[in-house]
């Protein structure tokens, strides 16, 4: 059998590329899983297979299709193809790590991620999946190596400063919006499904359906911060007159706007949003399960009691820590606070506490992420007479 690239070699030489079925089969299979087919995607990237079986994209893209409907033998069996007659191919081996972790084979998907980190990719994947999953099994020492490896092959720095920071227990403020605009983007696909139907988070609904319980019939100018592929506004636009969305991820923006449900989405970092914006230009601002990124709340507080007209409403989660400090960088680079520090700084920014009350932010209640809920009142400011 002739290697591929002498067979597209020949291709060309004979000028039998100008209508390469092979490639014709491998686009529509891409177009057809990019809408959510993956059944027929399989199809198309089987007819590109078949037109050329040293195809080594219609191979791995087979088994991106096969995983996304949880067909995980099979797409085991497509990446080990892929990787046959491409053994370098970097996003193989990842994503071949992708589903032996899915699988629960830890050992086997370290593996894959270690190959694909010693290939010195140019992307982040395979440095956040090594990284993680090292973590995850204990072994710290390789996650803290492989974060400064991606610093210093120049990739996303910003955000692997972040994780090693968070491996070597670092304290800081906050994670660069870069590091959630990485770990974003990267998860958007998966996002609603691996969060709600996996995870069962529920903090949307929660903040929801409080918020509704207060405000009654009353229409709100929302401010949905961190706003995600807009989870929180499908609880509450029915209770909105308008509704803004602030993200760093473009990828969740674009899952988000595919609701139609905000009027205007806005990729900025949440800070410099809010210190931009004009002051009492909102009744509701929301921030579900974006705390976590943001250690040190008082900036956010100050300024989001300034864009909120008087007795306007804070509705929010955090991941709570039951040591005696205000905030703390966890090893996975989550932050976590405590109830006192959010209860100071409150009262400190103008705002009164209507509701608080512990919640699992995430996972089976008792055994996933401890959260409490908060929903504050921002204090009517008193007019000044001469």
């Amino acid at each position: 059998m002739r290697s591929a690239p002498i067979r597209q070699w020949l291709r060309r030489l004979f000028r039998l590329d100008e209508s390469d079925p092979a490639e014709s089969h491998l686009e529509r299979g891409k177009a057809l899983c990019a809408r959510g087919d993956h059944a027929q995607g399989v199809e198309a990237y089987q007819r590109a297979i078949d037109a050329d079986p040293d195809d080594a994209e219609a191979h791995y893209r087979t088994g991106i299709a096969w995983r996304d409907q949880e067909q995980f033998a099979s797409a085991v069996a497509s990446y080990h193809r892929a990787l046959a007659i491409k053994p370098d191919y970097i996003e193989a081996h990842n994503n071949l790590g992708v589903v032996f972790q899915l699988q629960n084979d830890l050992p086997a998907a370290q593996s894959c991620y270690r190959r694909a980190v010693e290939l010195n990719p140019d992307f982040s994947q395979p440095y956040i999946n090594l990284g993680r999953l090292c973590e995850m099994m204990g072994t710290r020492a390789e996650a803290a190596q492989c974060y400064r490896q991606a610093i210093a092959a120049n990739v996303e720095p910003e955000t692997f400063r972040h994780f090693l920071d968070a491996a070597e227990g670092v304290m800081t403020g906050r994670a660069p919006a870069a590091y959630a605009r990485t770990v974003f983007d990267n998860f958007a696909e998966q996002f609603d499904h691996r969060l709600v139907a996996d995870l069962g988070y529920r903090i949307p609904q929660i903040l929801g359906e409080r918020v509704l319980e207060l405000c009654a019939s009353r229409q709100l100018r929302v401010l949905d911060l961190g706003c995600g592929t807009g989870l929180c506004a499908q609880h509450l636009k029915p209770s909105a007159s308008s509704m803004i969305g602030v993200d760093v991820s473009p990828a969740m923006l674009a899952k988000a706007g595919t609701l139609k449900l905000y009027d205007e989405l806005i990729e900025q970092d949440i800070t410099d949003y809010l210190t931009a914006a004009a002051p009492a230009s909102f009744d509701l601002v929301l921030a579900a399960d974006v705390f976590v990124y943001i250690g040190d709340l008082a900036q956010v507080f100050n300024e989001t009691a300034r864009v909120l007209d008087n007795e306007g409403l804070f509705a929010f989660s955090v991941e709570r820590t039951e040591e005696a400090r205000d905030f703390m960088l966890q090893p996975n680079g989550r932050y976590v606070q405590s109830a006192a520090y959010i209860q100071r700084i409150a009262a400190e920014s103008g705002f009164a506490e209507l509701v608080s009350f512990e919640e699992t932010i995430r996972g089976a209640p008792g055994h996933g992420a401890p959260g409490l809920v908060f929903i504050l009142r921002k204090k009517p400011q008193k007019s000044s007479t001469l």
